[in-house]
């Protein structure tokens, strides 16, 4: 009697595939990721360039870039000795209203965080499983990074107001451009590749065209994409800038996602097994997830939709 051997990996992409058609939230989602990504990256198509900022990673010198990303011109801005009232206002409104939900329906580089953790979603690589204290606790990394930047470009414009100082390297008007992901995915490497620093046809050496910051960012971007892989939206939990000024807002939003405990069956837990980045949703507020980890990406309303749901808070 012969038995057939099943692949695992296999069977995880047919149940994915099995699954689908039931997830209408994920598919707009989805829908609408692409849908924004082609429209930040519109110069391609056309589409002029805008200063618009929108809070949404978006790095400075995207080639094709439509819009500003916020917190890259919110740190210009201050580096120019300007208050970034139009930012503040944007961050402010959109977190009031929506929360996160740029986080989980717009921006580029979650939408590539979704991406990479297809791979343990699919049974290719374990995913790393995080315990909420620490959880909770490595999101202050984003603060620091934020307010180590406002502080950075906010001494750097008083310069400049002063006369102390003109013009200046990069750094000092987008200092978290150095180290963002984004902004080495989607800017430098575009541009070593036009400015011919990858010598593909084999001739000469990588290293006399390439200085330690490139390298620096390199492995920032390795590691990245390796810890969101495992992780998913680690970026969008911990680090992510952009996330942590729309968080002193979010929990308090118009629209969010709520739970109606009276159709929560003990032990279940189907929401919090499918949140990306595992908010406690059981022990939030039933009346709307006021946790500022939500990027109400709505998984949760896939995984029970007679519990969970989209609606007002109040």
């Amino acid at each position: 009697m012969s038995t057939k051997n099943s692949n695992p990996e296999n069977n995880s992409i047919k149940e994915w595939l099995a699954v689908l058609p039931s997830k209408r939230i994920r598919t707009l989602r989805l829908v609408s990721q692409i849908t924004f990504f082609l429209l930040f990256n519109g110069v391609i198509f056309g589409f002029s360039r805008t200063n618009f900022p929108l809070p949404v990673v978006l790095p400075p010198g995207a080639p094709y870039a439509t819009f500003w990303g916020g917190f890259s011109a919110l740190q210009y801005i201050l580096a120019n000795g300007q208050f970034p009232f139009l930012v503040l206002g944007v961050f402010f409104l959109t977190g009031s209203l929506f929360g996160k939900l740029t986080c989980g329906w717009a921006c580029p580089i979650g939408f590539w965080q979704d991406f990479l953790s297809m791979f343990a979603n699919l049974g290719f690589v374990e995913k790393l499983k995080v315990s909420r204290p620490t959880n909770k606790e490595l999101q202050d990394i984003g603060g620091f990074f934020l307010w180590g930047s406002v502080i950075i470009t906010g001494f750097f414009g008083l310069q400049r107001l002063n006369g102390d100082l003109t013009g200046g390297e990069f750094w000092t008007f987008i200092p978290y451009g150095v180290i963002d992901p984004a902004g080495t995915m989607f800017v430098t490497f575009f541009y070593a590749l036009i400015w011919g620093v990858f010598d593909l046809s084999g001739n000469g050496s990588l290293l006399d065209n390439l200085d330690l910051l490139f390298f620096v960012k390199s492995i920032v971007l390795v590691i990245f994409t390796y810890v969101s892989i495992k992780i998913p939206r680690a970026y969008c939990r911990w680090i992510c800038p952009t996330g942590a000024l729309l968080g002193y807002t979010s929990g308090n939003s118009l629209i969010a996602i709520k739970r109606n405990a009276a159709k929560c069956v003990d032990g279940c837990n189907a929401c919090e097994k499918a949140c990306p980045t595992d908010v406690p949703i059981t022990e939030e507020n039933p009346d709307g997830i006021e946790n500022n980890l939500c990027i109400s990406c709505g998984n949760c309303v896939d995984a029970c939709p007679d519990a969970m749901s989209f609606g007002f808070r109040f």
